[in-house]
């Protein structure tokens, strides 16, 4: 009982200054996106204090992170959390997201000021339509990390569903790095909301491909790396205990 109430109470208070800090920082934020990105990682390094003084979860990052050129981060996907570090480590990070995201308060302003790309992941037409925009507006870019996760969704450690094709349409209209995530941050954070004492949330840059005509690109090759690593990620921290 006490632990739930702990869980409870510790996702109240980050969602809770999610919506002040966002609040009383917006007039700052709202002044360009360098700015909007310091008070995002302000709030990411508070949520990291409370989850390491309550918890005792660290939050770890493996692997050589992008530089600020152009490119495509492929990341699994399995907590708000893998979503935190995420945006504390890479340069300039904008997300592909769920179109439900888009009418959250806050949050969204947020998220439109650094250039997140909404899409509704139940209509195929629209999903579509929303991707080839954000090809149009990323290839005016020449700066940022574009996260997409391929799955779609959160899903427990240790659970694999299929990836979605928006990956490749990407990379092979953008002709950008593509750089291949994995975590196993669900142990630590779950998608149920539960918190788990003494863990260690990872994220790792598996491998950067970089684009060429002359090589085919191939979803199940992202899939099984992504895949094995994360798998590997969850059973070392499964081992700790």
């Amino acid at each position: 009982m006490k632990d739930k109430i702990k869980n409870i109470s510790t996702g109240i208070i980050i969602y809770t200054l999610l919506g002040v800090m966002g609040v009383l920082l917006l007039p700052y934020a709202s002044t360009s996106k360098e700015n909007c990105l310091k008070v995002i990682r302000l709030y990411c390094k508070v949520v990291f204090w409370i989850l390491k003084k309550v918890f005792n979860i660290e939050t770890l990052v493996k692997g050589v992170l992008p530089d600020n050129s152009a490119s495509i981060v492929c990341s699994k996907h399995q907590s708000f959390l893998d979503v935190l570090i995420l945006l504390k480590v890479l340069p300039e990070p904008k997300f592909i997201m769920k179109s439900e995201l888009s009418w959250v308060p806050i949050l969204s302003t947020y998220a439109r000021k650094i250039g997140c790309v909404n899409v509704k992941r139940n209509d195929k037409t629209r999903s579509w339509h929303a991707l080839k925009e954000a090809i149009r507006k990323e290839a005016q870019n020449q700066s940022g990390q574009l996260v997409i996760y391929p799955e779609g969704t959160r899903t427990i450690p240790g659970q694999e569903v299929e990836y979605k094709k928006g990956v490749l349409v990407l990379f092979s209209s953008l002709k950008r790095p593509l750089y291949l995530v994995s975590t196993n941050a669900g142990v630590a954070w779950s998608k149920t909301g539960k918190f788990k004492h003494n863990a260690n949330a990872s994220i790792n840059f598996i491998e950067k491909i970089n684009y060429s005509k002359k090589e085919g690109h191939n979803l199940d090759y992202i899939k099984k790396k992504i895949e094995r690593d994360s798998l590997k990620l969850y059973n070392e921290e499964v081992a700790r205990y």
